[in-house]
């Protein structure tokens, strides 16, 4: 006998949705306490004999099976002998401008309140109010209908029959999943060096619902290294589901080639992979008129059907999984893959769709019953991210390109811009009188962010009332650039500056945040345990700090797997890089590269702390050794370029090959260039960051707080980037090749002491004639 519990929203919701896919006209804007503000002032307004928040539930039984249905209605009262649920909704839309679908879903969700509490009270008849209120204009919009006790009877069954199957089928699913997990065996003949003590760690982290910041050099295998204990303790039902979270597309294929082996051990677990909405919409959808999409029209009326397809189907929902499915019944794959993702075991996303405050996975992380495992893979990756993830920008121009997009009768909209437009100028004038073009302060913009709330509503039923206006899409973009604005202004704290900086012919406010930490914690929290893992996180406890984890976090750093004695690291402590020296360094960085390339013919990559500084060495490079072949990254590159650029590094090569990349870009992490496409990676400086308004915040905060400033907002994301750059080179242990860094300040303490343990046989090379010399004697080694 089953059991299983769900909401009367979440029920209705599911088995009930009809229609297009359009969230323009029925989102809300407002937060959830705004929300139950508004329901609490019509609650009271209602009377003394209302009775609000009344808790219902009922157990089903279908084919003995016991499905219990609960939620709070709104309100109940009886007038004229008979009584009345209540369901209350608001927003910003006006009711006439509602689709009819969604009208009868908030009628669905009472006529459920209304069933249980005639069988609760033995009643024949019951009516049902439909309290609409519309936020901008405050208008209230009461509907009733009236309802006997068999209709809602046969309404409630019908609703219990079908979500039936579906519990069967999780259930079923569940059983299988468990079994065979249990079972599992790791999928690999043997364990490499380091893999099993770090799958060990792992699972004791998961058992005991912890938190865990791994460093394991490239090559250890973190991700099966991690999948593996996560589905073990999956198996005995210790969590719900696991999400992998990563940063990049290339690790997310990492991800699905683990689930791939393990798959080929037996595990029976349903996994997705969701890509971002813009990378994944068809062509045609791109191309037509949002109203004529025939991939959302008429969305919520197939997408039960393919669910099931798709679910009774296949095991590893990949993007080109998602697209057939989408392509034969007709769904926008983007939404199609957030709703096939409900029933999948795992989950394979970018960190956006966990930690952002505005594109995280409302239907898995707000009022959920579940137990999770998060996977951060490549975590140092989310410290930047992070922090742009909780910073918010709004441009005076932006709201200037608007105004000619509404009409005469559209008086209300352009009074919210005039005093927007004042707001700005005012600010402007501020600036002009103190003489400065950029200020910072820690307060909020209060009264501006009181303007960009009046704005936002009008703008949604403007958007709501205008569907086929020429203007949407521009007033579109402002309206969610403004929503994005509002909703970060919620987590604003002493974490937080409002920067203000007068831009040619424009003006920029930001909400900055400095150190994300705490927002960060907020998030892991809601799993049961996490792991947080990448091949650069020194000093451990740095990134524990910085990436939210708790005092009680464990910490664990592996040793490289490979044998040290075929990789070696040079310091050429001769070459000076700091922007003083710069133009003394071209000379000597281009003779350093060639002596490497004379040394051993192959392929390496260097690289430069900026676009400016490689353009220049190349130049250089160029005039003196025109023999070498080079190739250099574009500052902007589409797929198909990096494809190509990585393509030139071929392992059968004849001829030595340079790549000329910039430190912390595309090719610095990442890219696995394995054997011979790779046998040198040279580092141009130490990877500080540009110096600039918001880093220079960062160092004034940390310096409050810790005293560390310089060490957190310059020194420790520039070596990080650096120790990323370096890992392309060894990917596996028949890997062979060399490390240089061209810059004195490598041999000081202050970084030797961010070196990982294979670099501490680092040789310092203080003239040419002895790097030539030590590079030489390292290949003669394999002769």
């Amino acid at each position: 006998m089953l059991q299983g519990k769900i909401s009367v929203r979440n029920l209705v919701e599911f088995i009930l949705r009809r229609g297009n896919l359009d969230n323009q006209k029925t989102t809300s804007t407002h937060t959830a306490q705004e929300g139950a503000r508004i329901h609490r002032k019509l609650q009271k307004a209602a009377g003394e004999t209302y009775q609000k928040e009344v808790f219902l539930k009922e157990e089903a039984t279908v084919e003995n099976d016991k499905i219990i249905v609960e939620g709070r209605a709104d309100g109940i009262f009886k007038e004229d002998e008979l009584w009345i649920v209540d369901e209350i909704k608001t927003s910003e839309v006006r009711f006439e401008d509602l689709e009819e679908s969604q009208i009868e879903m908030y009628y669905y969700q009472a006529m459920v309140y209304a069933y249980i509490y005639c069988l609760q009270n033995d009643l024949s008849k019951i009516q049902v109010q439909l309290t609409y209120y519309q936020t901008t204009e405050e208008q209230t919009t009461r509907k009733r209908r009236s309802y006997d006790w068999s209709f809602l009877k046969d309404f409630f069954d019908n609703l219990m029959k079908e979500y039936h199957k579906w519990l069967v089928f999780q259930a079923d699913w569940r059983r299988e999943r468990n079994t065979t997990l249990t079972k599992l065996k790791f999928p690999y003949e043997e364990f490499r060096r380091g893999q099993r003590e770090l799958a060990t760690a792992a699972y004791k982290t998961l058992r005991t619902q912890q938190e865990l910041f791994v460093e394991a050099p490239t090559g250890v295998g973190k991700t099966i290294s991690t999948l593996f204990p996560a589905f073990k303790a999956l198996g005995e039902d210790r969590a719900d589901r696991i999400f992998y979270l990563t940063a990049k597309t290339i690790t997310r294929q990492v991800a699905e080639d683990a689930l791939d082996a393990l798959a080929a051990e037996g595990a029976q677990v349903k996994s997705i992979t969701i890509t971002a909405k813009d990378k994944i919409r068809f062509v045609e959808e791109n191309e037509s008129n949002p109203a004529d999409n025939p991939y959302t029209i008429g969305y919520y009326d197939r997408i039960n059907e393919a669910l099931w397809d798709i679910l009774h189907s296949e095991n590893q929902i990949t993007r080109s999984v998602i697209e057939a499915y989408a392509k034969k019944h007709v769904l926008d794959p983007f939404e199609l893959s957030l709703d096939v993702s409900l029933f999948c075991d795992v989950i394979i996303v970018d960190y956006n769709y966990l930690f952002d405050p505005t594109v995280y996975l409302r239907r898995f992380f707000e009022d959920n019953n579940e137990d999770y495992y998060f996977l951060v893979d490549e975590a140092h990756n989310l410290v930047n991210r992070s922090r742009e993830m909780y910073s918010a920008s709004i441009y005076r121009q932006s709201f200037k390109n608007v105004l000619k997009s509404f009409s005469k009768n559209d008086k209300k909209i352009q009074k919210s811009l005039r005093k927007i437009e004042e707001e700005f100028a005012s600010i402007e004038d501020t600036a002009a009188e103190a003489g400065w073009t950029f200020h910072h302060q820690s307060a909020s913009a209060e009264t501006l962010i009181k303007l960009l709330f009046r704005f936002s509503e009008l703008t949604k039923e403007w958007l709501a009332a205008n569907p086929e206006s020429l203007e949407q899409e521009k007033v579109l973009d402002l309206y969610f650039e403004v929503l994005h604005f509002l909703k970060i202004n919620d987590f604003y704290d002493d974490t937080y500056e409002t920067t203000i900086e007068i831009m040619y012919n424009d003006l920029k406010i930001r909400q900055f945040c400095m150190s994300p930490a705490p927002f960060l914690a907020d998030t892991l929290n809601k799993g049961r345990a996490s792991l947080l893992f990448s091949a650069s996180l020194t000093p451990l406890t740095y990134y524990q700090e910085v990436l939210g984890g708790n005092r009680e976090a464990l910490r664990y750093r592996l040793p490289s797997p490979f044998p040290e004695k075929n990789q070696q690291v040079f310091i050429a402590d001769y070459i000076q890089t700091t922007y003083k020296q710069r133009s003394n360094s071209y000379r000597p960085i281009a003779q350093t590269i060639a002596d490497a390339v004379y040394a051993k013919k192959g392929n390496y990559l260097v690289f430069f702390p900026s676009y400016k500084y490689l353009d220049d060495c190349y130049q250089t490079f160029h005039q003196l050794f025109p023999d070498i072949d080079v190739v250099i990254q574009d500052t902007q590159m589409n797929e198909q370029e990096r494809e190509d650029f990585l393509a030139k590094f071929n392992a059968e090569a004849k001829h030595s090959l340079v790549g000329f990349c910039v430190l912390g870009g595309i090719f610095s992490e990442g890219i696995d260039l394995k054997g011979p496409r790779l046998i040198g990676s040279i580092i141009v400086g130490v990877g500080l960051p540009q110096m600039n308004h918001e880093q220079e915040l960062i160092k004034e905060y940390f310096d409050e707080k810790k005293g560390r400033g310089f060490e957190y907002a310059y020194q420790l994301p520039g070596m990080n980037k650096v120790l990323q750059a370096a890992g392309r080179v060894i990917r596996d242990a028949r890997d062979k090749g060399i490390i240089l860094l061209l810059d004195q300040r490598f041999t000081t303490q202050q970084y030797r002491r961010l070196f990982p343990a294979h670099w501490q046989q680092a040789k310092v090379c203080h003239r040419p004639e002895q790097l030539k010399k030590e590079i030489n004697a390292f290949w003669d080694r394999f002769n």
